[in-house]
């Protein structure tokens, strides 16, 4: 029971993890004192005991009554829910998922198969996974082969195609890779499928790194090969994790999956990861890792990213390091980036600044507009102008000249724009 709630909870979290019940409000239960459920699965019936709460002094049975007449009744099937969908109390839903986690293959097969599964509400969403999920635990090929000719929408299909994936990877992640290395016609052109292997060897990789390793070389696309990798390395918790397994990587010299699993130490562990970096020889390689700690690192605390970026640097490129961390975090955060570079001692702040001006100008135009007069140099200053100008066109042509019009060089910027335009039109 404890390894089926579990499935059934992994099941849960991926299909439905957007949270139907965030602003689902349900009425207080009163304190029945038995729920009865009957059990599809064998035409058992179950009851939930509860005792109920004797009466206070001066109070008859009949006063404890729910005073509503409309309250849920205590004693509900699962085929009568499920044919007109009541909305149904946190009770009684607990009460169906016990009931279906004892029902067998045929019973949930035919109940499935035989109702309306239209998903319009968070309890029919939330049983119907549930069923879903007792079948993958006794069929996983049957689950797929019922999911996939389901007759509702694709998006429920398709979260309900990654469910019977998730938890037959979580019961025997070497089956249900054998399956979909086999039923390649079945998965591939799905929107989803590159979330299979992840999944698949996520699971692998708990029970054998090394043959999950292994193992990904019965992928047929480096799409897929790549999700595989993402799988592996999300499992990975440690420093020593993270360095036995880069030394696995290493292997298949492949820099840019090294510099994946890099970066994905950083967003786990940032602190270890930097004193590992420490441990490295001073070489061209380094210098690689170095951006691929930043460029990960930059999105946690953007300020402390750039200063340990330029920590090591050479002397040679410290310059071009600081426009680089710069211009990076300028793209998100300008106001971080002009502050950050303003404080950089031993550099041309004036280049850095239309660096970073450059780097922000798509994303924040209006920024960049009025922080020009930071930009001396007139050639440079208009061709950032030119920049902002096709920035705001992009949304706004009434904004875009607006800002022409206002601008200090205008007659050398109009002289620009309609070159370009002009090139273009000879282009197309």
């Amino acid at each position: 029971m404890i390894k089926w709630i579990g499935l059934w909870l992994c099941s849960l979290c991926l299909v439905f993890a957007a949270g139907y019940y965030a602003n689902d409000k349900r009425p207080t239960v009163p304190s029945e004192a038995s729920v009865h459920i009957t059990n599809v699965g064998d035409g058992k019936d179950e009851h939930v005991s509860q005792e109920a709460l004797p009466p206070q002094q001066g109070e008859t049975k009949r006063d404890q009554l729910p005073k509503d007449s409309a309250s849920k009744p205590d004693e509900i099937s699962l085929k009568a829910w499920l044919s007109d969908k009541p909305k149904l109390s946190l009770k009684q839903i607990g009460a169906l998922i016990i009931s279906i986690s004892t029902m067998g293959e045929q019973a949930i097969i035919d109940t499935l198969s035989s109702i309306d599964t239209s998903i319009s509400d968070p309890d029919a969403a939330m049983i119907l996974s549930t069923m879903v999920s007792r079948l993958v635990e006794l069929n996983p090929e049957k689950a797929w082969d019922l999911v996939d000719n389901m007759n509702i929408n694709l998006e429920t299909k398709q979260q309900f195609r990654v469910s019977v994936i998730a938890n037959w990877a979580n019961q025997s992640p070497s089956k249900a890779l054998d399956w979909y290395i086999n039923n390649t016609s079945l998965t591939s052109g799905r929107l989803e499928n590159n979330i299979y292997p992840l999944l698949i060897f996520r699971e692998m990789a708990s029970e054998d790194i090394d043959s999950a390793f292994q193992s990904i070389a019965l992928l047929e696309s480096e799409n897929l090969k790549s999700a595989a990798y993402s799988g592996i390395f999300s499992i990975l918790e440690t420093s020593e994790q993270f360095r036995d397994t880069l030394t696995l990587v290493k292997r298949s010299d492949d820099k840019r999956l090294e510099t994946n699993l890099i970066s994905v130490w950083v967003r786990k562990d940032v602190e270890s990861t930097k004193a590992w970096f420490d441990t490295l020889d001073d070489n061209e390689r380094k210098n690689e890792i170095k951006r691929a700690v930043f460029n990960s690192y930059v999105n946690q605390s953007p300020s402390e990213a750039a200063s340990w970026f330029v920590e090591h640097s050479s002397s040679e490129n410290y310059q071009s390091d600081v426009e680089h961390a710069a211009r990076t975090i300028a793209y998100f955060e300008p106001n971080t980036a002009l502050s950050w570079a303003q404080r950089q001692t031993n550099i041309d702040t004036k280049q850095a600044e239309v660096t970073l001006l450059q780097g922000a100008v798509y994303r924040s135009p209006q920024f960049v507009e009025q922080n020009l007069d930071l930009v001396v140099d007139r050639d440079a200053k208009i061709n950032i102008a030119h920049s902002v100008y096709s920035a705001y066109g992009y949304k706004s042509d009434q904004r875009a000249r607006d800002f022409l019009n206002g601008f200090e060089y205008k007659s050398e910027l109009a002289k620009r724009i309609n070159k370009v335009e002009s090139n273009l039109k000879r282009v197309n």
